[in-house]
């Protein structure tokens, strides 16, 4: 029976590797995950900020509060 984890535990192992985060108001910033919470409050760094069709912004670090997120895209990794 395979086991069930718990999402932030999930979250956590993606901590230093890259993630999309789409939130409530059709932003989209893609990065890397540099730190996580209990909240699901989010660091990435490298972060580019899109809207629509294209990139908008740069930024080298920003904070994402978890409660505008709407979901969060993880970059698989494989298991040795």
């Amino acid at each position: 029976m395979p086991t069930i984890e718990r999402p932030l535990t999930v979250i956590t192992k993606y901590l230093n590797k890259p993630i999309k985060v789409v939130l409530k108001n059709d932003l989209v910033y893609g990065g890397t995950m540099v730190e996580c919470d209990g909240y699901m409050n989010l660091v990435i760094e490298k972060a580019a900020e899109y809207q629509g069709d294209g990139k908008k912004v740069k930024y080298s670090k920003v904070l994402i509060r978890g409660n505008n997120i709407i979901y969060i895209q993880l970059t698989p990794v494989l298991e040795d």
